[in-house]
């Protein structure tokens, strides 16, 4: 029992960590420091340690030696690798999802994006953002690549921080959303697929753009 206690004491200390660093809380570089850790969850070193090697496992963090554990870095041609495979998982998702909306997705989707226009701070437009992935990709009954698919659009929230912030000036255009929602509800498939394929493509570039402007920065 207490073995089993401990390792959900790390999940959720695992889950926490994750969603400081994909949010730009844990920068690259920075170090944690598994006491301080242990202290702030209120638990003992053992789940912290688990934790830590869960995250390193999953490639956020890496280890040093002498030197512990930092957040890893990721570069920009990971993350055009991780665009490209979104783009893989994307097909598969949606070409077996589109078919099985209903009038309950139709509406969940458009109210999402109704409160999307009205959102202010970055943050809260990648939630909405995340969640609007998530009632579009779950339809298709793909578990595994569904769940793929939430931890690559998870470790972008970072890139996605930068391009709401430098490029979209702190909102996002809901217009392509719209018109993704209007091809589904024609369920011409083929069509709605090359549309959001071709949306990636585009944001890629945006994020090659981005990136070239910060490194000149």
């Amino acid at each position: 029992m207490k073995e089993k206690k401990e390792s959900t004491t790390s999940n959720k200390i695992a889950d926490a960590l994750r969603k400081e660093v994909n949010y730009g809380r844990l920068h690259p570089g920075d170090k944690l420091i598994e006491r301080e850790i242990a202290q702030k969850y209120e638990a003992s070193h053992i789940p912290v340690r688990e934790a830590l090697r869960i995250l390193e496992g999953e490639g956020f963090i890496v280890h040093q030696k002498f030197a512990g554990y930092t957040v890893r870095e990721v570069t920009p041609e990971e993350m055009i690798e991780l665009y490209n495979i979104m783009r893989f998982l994307s097909v598969q998702l949606l070409t077996r999802a589109i078919p099985r909306y209903t009038e309950i997705t139709f509406y969940q989707l458009r109210t999402l994006l109704t409160d999307m226009a009205k959102a202010k701070e970055p943050d809260a437009i990648i939630s909405m953002l995340i969640r609007f992935a998530e009632i579009v990709y779950y339809p298709a009954g793909l578990n595994y690549t569904y769940g793929l698919a939430k931890q690559i659009l998870n470790r972008n929230i970072p890139v996605l921080q930068g391009l709401i912030k430098n490029v979209g000036k702190g909102a996002i255009p809901t217009d392509k959303f719209e018109t993704f929602i209007d091809l589904c509800q024609k369920n011409d498939v083929e069509k709605t697929v090359k549309y959001v394929i071709d949306q990636y493509d585009k944001v890629t570039k945006l994020f090659v753009a981005y990136m070239s402007e910060s490194k000149k920065g």
